[in-house]
């Protein structure tokens, strides 16, 4: 019985009657039916159609014809896909998805569905020798096709030397490891990264003159880069601010988003002018509609899991994951100078206290100024390092810097409290390994990597006893916790190290281990990279299928 498909007739029939025109052919007569219907045998090969001006027809008609004529023949086979079209009915394993099928079988019809279309030939096209059958790939063609090739894009508007900034570059690391492409935009790289090497990412450094720290107006113009740029993305990682969210899903309705709070925007009360203040209120007061549109939400500790769902009730919890920051500990264990407990290594002549954080007003580094002045009018021998990054581009880092510098000399506190701007990575691990204690000054601070980079390398840690510090250090086990940032409470804990002999937990070696084993699981790269993996196999189903028949298959 003759296969009825009318849109492929009357788009055939159009290209006939065009191509007859350009080519100088008599045009055929226009008849209800212009040409028989096509006549579909069981077998799928005999494909025959009639025209009486066929044999006038010049090179461009019959390329046109043959065009219009392998539309049709794709519709056919596509119609084969149901079973009501009994001819066809032989290509529907290969045009459809069976579940019962693994990945490699569900590859090879394809690919053979893929040379069965190519080999139904138009009937002005050439002779065709006969068709091969493809043999069963092989073992190695198997593990080359089931390597999926992901796009992902990662939104990252300011590229400092913080916890937030390391956090973008193990995700685009891991990316990387997983044979995915990864594209990086952003506004700005400090200096700091200028000697990293960041092979296999496409890096696009977008110099716009924004407002440093504007997050939200950076990150919409990241994402107008994006779309304009055509960049066609399967998974955007944003952070900082969710504006650029609506244009990418509507842009790339399919692209999932994946966003990784360090805070919400509400509860961000940065010390700048009130028309900033009042601009900042309002843009927090629109991100609950952005979050919405978002497919995951990852935040970076238990506290501020509770303050998002707090300023954002209408957001789903089943969206929202805890994930730690990642400390990369591994490779500290792998390196020359593994973790020295106070005790193994050479005793400093007076107790030294170190301070690693970035010089911002809401760090508080001035109260370390202050328990500095304290203790040197009590008589105790010791010393501060003030160590972290000073951000030029942005004027209240630079000028808070200067202030502490200031303050220091007006307390006479000159000689027991020193600067280290901006050190480098090695440095700072060499600055860990010199201080007796380590000290986090920052309220209600969002996650802190600082303190697990100090117990890391085994030195008790003085924190602050709110946000994400307050999960981290364990009182009077592997740090102390003060109520408040004063400097009277923090020159009491001061004392309280300076006294305190030992610490078990972080000097003996046994249960030291149970320390890292805790690190591992919850604060390592290893950890933060699977808390990835889990989110993507979860918006991807089919690509975690294969990629875990696929370490299968390579093993």
């Amino acid at each position: 019985m003759a296969a009825r498909y009318p849109i492929a007739d009357q788009l055939l029939s159009l290209c006939v009657c065009v191509s007859a025109t350009v080519s100088g052919a008599p045009e055929p007569k226009v008849q209800s039916n212009l040409f028989k219907r096509i006549e579909v045998q069981e077998d799928d090969r005999d494909t025959r159609i009639e025209h009486p001006a066929r044999p006038q027809l010049g090179v461009l008609a019959s390329c046109t014809l043959s065009v219009a004529h392998r539309i049709r023949t794709c519709s056919i086979l596509v119609r084969g896909c149901f079973p009501a079209y009994t001819p066809l009915r032989s290509f529907s394993p290969y045009l459809c998805h069976s579940p019962s099928g693994t990945s490699e079988e569900n590859l090879f019809r394809r690919q053979q569905s893929l040379a069965t279309l190519s080999s139904v030939a138009s009937p002005l096209d050439p002779p065709r020798t006969p068709i091969v059958s493809i043999p069963p790939p092989s073992s190695a063609t198997l593990k080359s096709a089931l390597i999926t090739k992901m796009h992902v894009v990662i939104i990252h508007p300011e590229q400092w030397n913080g916890g937030s900034d390391r956090c973008t570059v193990a995700l685009i690391r891991h990316f990387v490891s997983k044979g995915y492409k990864v594209t990086w935009l952003t506004t700005m790289i400090d200096e700091y990264w200028k000697d990293h090497k960041f092979d296999g990412v496409d890096i696009r450094e977008v110099g716009l003159k924004l407002h440093p720290g504007d997050w939200w107006s950076q990150n919409v113009a990241l994402g107008w880069y994006l779309v304009l740029n055509n960049i066609k993305p399967d998974l955007v990682v944003v952070d900082h601010s969710a504006s650029c969210v609506p244009l990418i899903k509507w842009r790339y309705p399919s692209c999932k988003v994946l966003f990784y709070c360090h805070f919400p925007q509400q509860l961000v009360t940065p010390s700048r002018f009130f028309l900033y203040r009042w601009y900042s209120n309002l843009i927090g007061l629109i991100e609950e509609h952005l979050f919405e549109q978002t497919d995951v939400i990852m935040v970076n500790s238990h506290f501020t899991a509770s303050q998002f769902s707090r300023v954002m009730p209408r957001i789903e919890k089943s969206k929202i994951r805890v994930v730690y920051p990642p400390c990369d500990v591994d490779s500290i264990v792998i390196s020359a100078e593994k973790p020295m407990s106070r005790r193994d290594r050479p005793q400093n002549d007076v107790y030294v206290f170190m301070s690693m954080n970035r010089f911002w007003p809401e760090k508080r580094l001035d109260i370390i100024v202050e328990a500095a002045s304290l203790l040197k009018k009590r008589g105790y021998k010791f010393l501060v390092q003030l160590a972290g990054s000073v951000m030029p581009h942005i004027p209240e880092s630079r000028i808070y810097y200067e202030l502490l510098q200031k303050m220091t000399k007006d307390l006479d506190v000159t000689d027991v409290v020193h600067f280290i701007p901006s050190p480098s990575e090695c440095q700072k691990f060499e600055l860990y390994r010199q201080c007796d204690s380590a000290l986090y000054t920052p309220p209600n601070e969002h996650f802190g990597i600082v303190p697990i980079e100090a117990l890391d390398q085994r030195r008790p840690v003085i924190v602050c006893d709110s946000g994400g510090p307050a999960e981290t250090v364990i009182e009077d086990v592997t740090g102390s916790k003060i109520l408040k940032p004063t400097g009277e409470l923090l020159a009491e804990a001061m004392v309280h190290h300076i006294k305190k002999q030992e610490w078990p937990a972080l000097d003996c070696d046994e249960t030291y281990e149970k320390q890292r084993a805790r690190f591992d699981r919850d604060f390592s790269l290893r950890g933060f990279c699977a808390h990835i993996d889990e989110a993507v196999a979860q918006l991807f189903p089919d690509l975690a299928a294969i990629s875990s028949r696929n370490r299968r298959a390579l093993a």
